[in-house]
């Protein structure tokens, strides 16, 4: 992947013919400045009811990128990450990646994703049976939050679903465009957390994971995937 390269936005959900596509840079096309910016931290990662082709649970990203990836690459052998609710239970699997800064003054402001694309590429699919309605889904969630401001997003990838004897799969792949987060209300000196989280689900089925996280070139990438900046005044 070259550091300005263009990709259309393919994740698909059950609409997706229905969506014209959108042009994502994987990479910054300009990179963010400015005094008034300030830019998180990496700060830790999560990878719970999640597990390799080999039945070993899926490993933490530590902060060094792998593959030109900050979170979960390719796997060779298989998906980089599965969860199968035959063998790891109805609990959520999650894939979490954290970033986090003080708050530099009271007021409102924007969390600014850098350009770094989020890419997600994999498949979930539900098992049905004679009786009963089964599903197997995909989404990612974006959330930042401190005590006093905080700010939500999420995007469907994929939703399988079945009532009878049959088995559906439906697979997710592409670049994702994260949007602005508007954060009112913040307070000095307060710790802003971000989260990245791939959240897979199934009542009976699998989710898997072939690759999941932001394109970067190396690891002083990993500080900067977010910032912030201030609102302006009304």
């Amino acid at each position: 992947m070259t550091a300005r390269w263009a990709a259309a936005v393919l994740v698909a959900t059950g609409a997706a013919a229905c969506h014209p596509q959108r042009r994502v840079y994987i990479r910054p096309d300009k990179m963010l400045e400015g005094p008034d910016l300030h830019f998180l931290s990496f700060a830790s990662s999560a990878a719970d009811q999640f597990f390799t082709p080999s039945g070993d649970p899926c490993r933490r990203f530590g902060g060094h990128v792998r593959e030109n990836c900050i979170g979960w690459p390719d796997d060779s052998e298989g998906p980089a990450c599965s969860h199968d609710s035959f063998v790891d239970g109805l609990r959520p699997a999650v894939l979490e990646l954290r970033w986090s800064a003080p708050i530099p003054a009271d007021g409102s402001y924007d969390l600014l994703p850098a350009g770094y694309g989020l890419g997600a590429w994999g498949k979930v699919i539900t098992r049905g049976s004679t009786y009963g309605d089964y599903w197997a889904k995909a989404e990612v969630v974006v959330e930042a939050s401190s005590p006093a401001c905080s700010g939500k997003w999420s995007l469907q990838l994929a939703l399988a679903q079945v009532t009878g004897g049959w088995d559906r799969t439906a697979p997710f792949s592409g670049w994702i465009k994260l949007p602005d987060l508007p954060l009112p209300g913040c307070k000095a000196s307060q710790t802003l957390e971000v989260r990245v989280r791939f959240v897979g689900e199934t009542n009976r089925g699998r989710v898997d994971v072939d690759w999941f996280g932001f394109s970067a070139g190396g690891d002083e990438d990993v500080n900067r995937i977010f910032a912030l900046r201030p609102r302006p005044k009304a």
